[in-house]
């Protein structure tokens, strides 16, 4: 297989970008929100799919304010929505960057594992003629016993 990485990128691009990453959720810091895993359960927020009901719910607001309570301003949950929006374009360009940058990792961990394997080779065919490299070689032996081909126990039927 050929190498998928051709050209790895200078320290500093990688360093300028993870700054540009950090900078740029540094303005919605003022803004951020943490929940507990508690609050995340039991509260209930607009599900996948609930969206265009919260849309009409909005638009009928606004055409009839009059029959909202008077604490009720219409235009709090349109500009919501709109929040809403602008946050889910903030979170698709996030995404598409983890998706870039996800692709990119596996394919260096993927010419990783083809030069190990093909150095493992070599070295193991080497190791019989240098003693020393046979000595080295005993912790990859150690490895390979702990780590490698590892299946998972099955569970007897009786339990």
């Amino acid at each position: 297989m050929s190498k998928l990485i051709n050209t790895i990128p200078a320290q500093t691009v990688l360093t300028a970008f993870t700054a540009a990453v950090t900078n740029a959720l540094s303005p919605l810091n003022p803004y951020k929100i943490n929940l507990t895993d508690e609050e995340k359960k039991g509260t209930r927020s607009m599900a996948e799919g609930r969206e265009g009901y919260a849309r009409l719910i909005s638009r009928i607001a606004n055409q009839f304010p009059n029959s909202l309570s008077r604490a009720d301003v219409p235009t709090e949950l349109s500009g919501l929505l709109d929040y809403y929006s602008n946050l889910e374009s903030n979170k698709m360009a996030l995404m598409q960057a983890m998706e870039t940058i996800e692709e990119i990792q596996l394919a260096a961990a993927t010419d990783v594992m083809t030069l190990v394997d093909r150095y493992t080779i070599n070295l193991q065919v080497s190791r019989g003629n240098e003693g020393s490299l046979d000595l080295a070689m005993a912790d990859v032996d150690q490895w390979n016993k702990r780590f490698a081909h590892k299946t998972e126990t099955e569970i007897p039927a009786d339990l």
